[in-house]
């Protein structure tokens, strides 16, 4: 891994916006082979008004609730601006939103374990919920707030939430429970941002992201993981601990100059392998290509070939370069669905940033881009929702599904033929993320703003 000073966190969105689409001709051939499958329908939900705005933060559910961690309370960052990242714009509340009545209840983050308490406020923590635990590390965030030595730093924090526990804390205002409901314990291995979390089986994922030290626009550095930390826990009810010898890792092993592995805020989705039953992951876009590329035109460019992760004993990678996505780059709202009969699994981003499929050359989009991947053999192919985004919206938001029969529950995969034909059904909600005023990122005429809506997104399968 190789250690370079950062002034460009996110600038490379402004390159995505200057990489207009050259190639019509592939966009007529992407419409071409793919299927009129389904459709989406996105609208405002006017009943669910109370919830914080938030964006990049953590979400885990129970039964009617929704549990809220960390994030920011602030729209898109912006740049050479060290105050980018403001403590006071941190996220400090835990929050549990009752999705049947529509109340919000909260507590502070400073009721939490001390070593809890500022990792908890951060932004883009990776997390993965299976069951009752929902599992959280790493994140960017500001140590020793409001104190001369204070800095901005990655956690190296690995912690593990009783969901159900901390909710009924959070409601009853119970601050002895609340720290009862999460156990964590340190290691580097898990210090990572802007990746994503996952399990297969009985290992840990930590798919991509990157370290990232000091504050934003001022003196920093950044370390890309450029691999996969693959891990395993011991675990009981009321302790975790991270076992060192369990550590591998998923690389090409190349130099961060050319690695694909390079890799942050992206879409990493549960795929089902071609047995129709085993689960790996697909790793989707992502920034940035390092900018000390010897080709000028290939620096600071974003990722368009997909990685797909499998589980086992020696775990695996495969780069299909064969597929080149032209949007919906940035991590967005996503929903994964399976098509069983036709062995395809479908991941559709609602929005998000890339807009270079349709020319516009901005950051922003409105796009609801679906990916269908075909088994056996990868064949791999887009197609665009007839109506977009109604705003900008997407970025670092989240899809919570309804309660449509899944494929595979533990990682909420929809069972395609299970959905009715030729009837419309609530498939499920995004909530929270950026929001922005139009596509381009203006600190004056469009500074954005974090989201506190709640959409519907209903479905159609013909």
């Amino acid at each position: 891994m190789k250690k370079s000073t950062l002034g460009l966190l996110l600038l490379g969105l402004v390159l995505i916006s200057s990489c207009k689409n050259s190639d019509p001709e592939k966009k007529e051939e992407d419409k071409l082979l793919a299927p009129t499958t389904f459709s989406y329908r996105i609208e405002m939900n006017n009943s669910m008004t109370h919830l914080p705005a938030l964006q990049s933060f953590v979400l885990g559910t129970s039964g009617d609730y929704w549990l809220l961690i960390g994030g920011r309370t602030n729209g898109f960052h912006g740049f050479g601006n060290q105050q980018n990242f403001p403590f006071k714009k941190a996220n400090k509340h835990i929050y549990a939103y009752n999705t049947a009545n529509n109340t919000l209840d909260s507590i502070s983050i400073n009721n939490l374990p001390p070593k809890l308490q500022e990792q908890y406020t951060s932004s883009n923590m990776q997390h993965f919920q299976l069951q009752n635990y929902l599992y959280i590390c790493g994140g960017y965030g500001e140590i020793n707030a409001n104190t001369p030595d204070s800095n901005w730093v990655t956690y190296p924090t690995f912690s593990r939430v009783d969901v159900s526990a901390m909710i009924n804390a959070v409601v009853n205002q119970d601050v002895n429970a609340l720290a009862n409901s999460v156990v964590y314990e340190e290691n580097d291995f898990q210090r990572a941002t802007g990746g994503e979390l996952y399990k297969l089986g009985q290992k840990f994922y930590l798919v991509l992201g990157h370290n990232f030290e000091g504050p934003y626009g001022g003196t920093s550095t950044q370390v890309y993981l450029d691999s996969v930390h693959v891990f395993t826990l011991t675990e009981t009810d009321s302790s975790i601990s991270i076992d060192p010898s369990s550590f591998q890792y998923i690389s090409d092993n190349l130099n961060d100059s050319i690695t694909q592995f390079r890799r942050r805020d992206l879409l990493v989705v549960p795929s089902v392998a071609d047995d129709k039953s085993t689960v790996g992951l697909t790793v989707y876009g992502g920034v940035f290509t390092s900018p000390v590329l010897h080709d000028s035109t290939k620096a600071n460019q974003p990722f368009r070939n997909p990685i797909y992760l499998q589980n086992g004993t020696t775990p695996s990678y495969t780069l299909d370069q064969n597929f080149t996505q032209r949007s919906n780059i940035y991590s967005s709202a996503f929903v994964t669905l399976y098509d069983s009969t036709d062995n395809v699994m479908f991941t559709t981003s609602f929005g998000g940033m890339g807009d270079t499929a349709v020319g516009a050359g901005d950051a922003f989009t409105k796009l609801i881009l679906t990916i269908g991947r075909a088994n056996p053999g990868n064949n791999t192919y887009t197609f665009y929702n007839a109506n977009s985004m109604p705003d900008y919206l997407g970025t670092e938001a989240d899809f919570i599904p309804s309660s449509q029969t899944m494929f595979n529950s533990e990682y909420g995969i929809v069972d395609f033929r299970s959905l009715p034909e030729n009837t419309e059904v609530l498939l499920g909600h995004i909530y929270g993320g950026i929001k922005s005023k139009g596509p381009s990122w203006d600190p004056v005429n469009n500074p954005t703003s974090p989201s506190n809506e709640v959409y519907n997104v209903y479905i159609t399968r013909n």
